[in-house]
């Protein structure tokens, strides 16, 4: 005797931070899972977590964890893509009480900081000092550098003439 068991397809997509999950059979109702395992549909045990875990399982792509709160004012955040990192790869952000202005204030913050814990610019090697960034003139000392060269040069022309 065989019993054949219908076993519906199923759809796992990922969405910003969360799972997109349908069956084929009912492509009309759409399951969001969270990272946190949790379904819209409000059941603990639905399928559609189960789902998702087997779609995790099976090498499918995680979701990205959703944005934090403002590390400035605590509000909500929504994401920019326009401020997407290009070499950190971060996510770029817009602050609901802030807006850009604190995602600049808070990403000055964290160059700072990184700035602060690795001081080379280029890191020492064996037979080969480094260079340390504070070592190097910025723009600002070179401009300022160069104004009191000018001027004691123009002094010195001044003595000479009289």
């Amino acid at each position: 005797m065989t019993v054949d068991v219908f076993v519906p397809q199923i759809s796992v997509s990922v969405q910003r931070s969360t799972y997109l999950v349908q069956r084929m059979d009912d492509p009309f109702r759409v399951h969001v899972v969270d990272k946190n395992k949790t379904c819209s549909c409000g059941d603990p045990h639905c399928w559609s977590i189960l789902a998702v875990a087997d779609y995790l399982r099976s090498g499918g792509q995680r979701a990205p964890m959703g944005l934090p709160a403002c590390p400035i004012c605590g509000s909500e955040t929504f994401p920019d893509r326009k401020w997407d990192g290009k070499y950190t790869k971060q996510p770029g952000w817009r602050c609901a009480t802030g807006g850009i202005g604190h995602f600049l204030q808070a990403k000055t913050q964290r160059i700072r900081q990184q700035w602060a814990e690795n001081p080379w610019l280029i890191p020492p090697a064996s037979g080969y000092p480094g260079v340390r960034r504070d070592e190097l003139m910025t723009w600002q000392e070179c401009e300022a550098a160069e104004q009191e060269q000018h001027q004691s040069t123009k002094s010195q022309v001044e003595l000479e003439v009289q």
